[in-house]
């Protein structure tokens, strides 16, 4: 396994510690700013690439 990745027992684990809420970061992968809700666009640079991370 990489450093940096966990594996998916791990993420379980990690999740019932934390909360069973499953919680979303998105990110433009242009300019790196965060958006708050589920866009198709980032507000500041207009680039449709957006990542999303669960977690």
């Amino acid at each position: 396994m990489s450093p940096g990745v966990l594996s998916g027992n791990m993420m379980e684990r990690l999740r019932r510690v934390v909360g069973t809420r499953q919680q979303s970061h998105l990110e433009c992968r242009r300019c790196g700013t965060t958006l708050e809700t589920d866009g198709t666009a980032c507000p500041a640079c207009g680039s449709s690439d957006i990542a999303r991370y669960d977690f």
